[in-house]
């Protein structure tokens, strides 16, 4: 089985063999300046960048604040809504009007109690009282 890759693995490391060569000349062409910054470059990417402190206390304002924002707008969409209140009518004010033009008359209420035998039948019954257990 070795045997039928050997064509394609001496094309593969001819190919790369290929692009080695093109790659040391394209290196040999570069100047030695810039050969300099490249190297530079790649020492100063490889340092770990220098840590600042972290500022804290700002980033509890913020989030205390969003924090604060969200629960009023939730609340706000939680609260039951009011519906308006209709228009009274014409007939509802006019006799509003009127009845508050008459006081109170407390002959008329008692007259109304005096004109409705049932409720005395009702508090006379004695159907709500406790039985007595007899033994």
């Amino acid at each position: 089985m070795t045997h039928e890759h050997e064509p394609m693995n001496r094309s593969d490391d001819r190919f790369d063999q290929t692009m080695r060569a093109l790659h040391a000349q394209a290196v040999a062409q570069v100047s030695s300046p810039t050969r300099a910054r490249l190297r530079v470059a790649r020492q100063a990417a490889a340092r770990p960048a220098v840590e600042r402190e972290p500022r804290r206390g700002l980033n509890w304002v913020l989030g205390s604040g969003l924090a604060a924002v969200f629960a009023v707008a939730i609340g706000l969409q939680l609260r039951p809504s009011q519906a308006p209140a209709p228009a009274p009518s014409a007939a509802a004010v006019a006799s509003a009007t009127s009845e508050s033009n008459t006081a109170f008359d407390t002959d008329t209420a008692i007259a109304a109690l005096d004109e409705n035998p049932d409720l005395y039948l009702w508090l006379a019954s004695n159907d709500d009282a406790v039985p007595t257990l007899e033994p």
